[in-house]
């Protein structure tokens, strides 16, 4: 087996090579299967009639590279297991994605797969165990006590549960925001590249995973092209992919959580915005509306391009910010990131209404 330096280079030409090719044949099969979003209005902008299903093209994608990198999980850095349940999470997406983008499932419904996922994950050996001290030296525990099932599952409390609940907000930030044409698939990008950055840097050297997300980012990459109006979107497999693929990238990398927040940081503060303000109007919070930022943008005369290009923008920059910040100033990174999102968003809000 050859070192992974050498197979860095291969690996994320395959990553992107696969998904370019994979996508036009599963538009072809979503569009023979009538799996097709109809332009509706509403929140539903686009006007062509577009296939879905291309979480299909991205997740077959990632999973053939995460078997490519299977035999380098030696227990080093990651452990076959953990990469095993990274594979059986990303399947269960799929499946649970393409049953919801054909048959329209309720909310109550799709959100099993990715409970499904995140606890594929956790039984696999994953988990955040612990989170740095932003005040001084050391870490806080998250293992305050266990129970052992059998020879072969650990369940740690809060630890799990932590686990779980932060791959289910990251997975749904990115599917809240999955509205605006190649948004979710360069939000991934992005992120992806800066959680290798990090894992890749002297002071972390997780090859390993910085080869997956690397692999990851690709694979969303050879997407990107195909992701526009009249060709085709994520649909339900690919948003949830997106979001949960870079979750577990920030909890097998060392629960770099602070990282990964911060090039995620506008979907996830846009989610409590979003969720906060439609428990006060006594609505479900997974029903879905206009008052996302992106739609707030658009609202206020920004063109799909220029609002995606100013999202990737920022989740670019605060990312590259991250990555030279020590805990305390990324948590301050974090608030001014929430506070920038705000003041976007009330200023779109207000240019909206003054346009009425």
């Amino acid at each position: 087996m050859a070192p992974l330096e050498y197979a860095l280079t291969p690996i994320v030409i395959i990553s992107i090579a696969c998904s370019v090719l994979l996508t036009p044949v599963v538009r072809k099969l979503a569009v023979r299967k009538n799996v097709i979003d109809q332009p509706k209005g509403g929140r539903k902008i686009h006007v062509q009639p577009t296939a879905l299903w291309g979480g299909l093209a991205t997740g077959i994608t990632i999973l053939v590279v995460l078997a490519l990198l299977l035999p380098y999980a030696q227990g080093t850095e990651l452990r076959a297991g953990q990469v095993i349940g990274f594979m059986i999470g990303i399947a269960i997406l799929i499946a649970g994605g393409l049953l919801d983008d054909a048959y329209d499932l309720p909310p109550r419904l799709q959100i099993l797969a990715p409970i499904l996922a995140s606890i594929a994950i956790v039984v696999s050996g994953s988990g955040i165990v612990q989170v740095t001290n932003p005040f001084g030296p050391g870490a806080f525990s998250l293992v305050w006590t266990q129970w052992n099932i059998g020879q072969i599952l650990t369940i740690s409390f809060p630890a799990d549960l932590i686990t779980i609940l932060w791959l289910l907000v990251v997975t749904y930030a990115m599917k809240f925001l999955d509205g605006l044409d190649g948004l979710v698939a360069g939000m991934t990008a992005i992120g992806g590249a800066l959680i290798a950055a990090l894992a890749g840097s002297q002071a972390y050297f997780q090859p390993l995973v910085a080869v997956m997300a690397l692999a990851i980012a690709g694979a969303h990459l050879g997407f990107l092209p195909y992701n526009r109006q009249g060709s085709m979107f994520l649909g339900e497999a690919g948003s949830t992919i997106a979001g949960f693929s870079l979750g577990v990238l920030a909890v097998i990398s060392g629960a770099k959580l602070a990282t990964a927040a911060a090039a995620l940081g506008v979907p996830l503060v846009d989610i409590g915005l979003v969720v906060i303000g439609r428990l006060v109007r006594g609505v479900s919070p997974f029903r879905g509306d206009a008052t996302h930022l992106h739609f707030r943008l658009l609202q206020a005369g920004m063109s799909q391009r220029n609002a995606v290009r100013a999202l990737w923008g920022i989740a670019l920059v605060f990312g590259l910010l991250a990555l030279t910040l020590q805990t305390q100033g990324k948590i301050f990174l974090l608030f001014g990131l929430v506070f920038l999102t705000l003041t976007i968003s009330f200023i779109a809000y207000l240019r909206a209404n003054r346009k009425v």
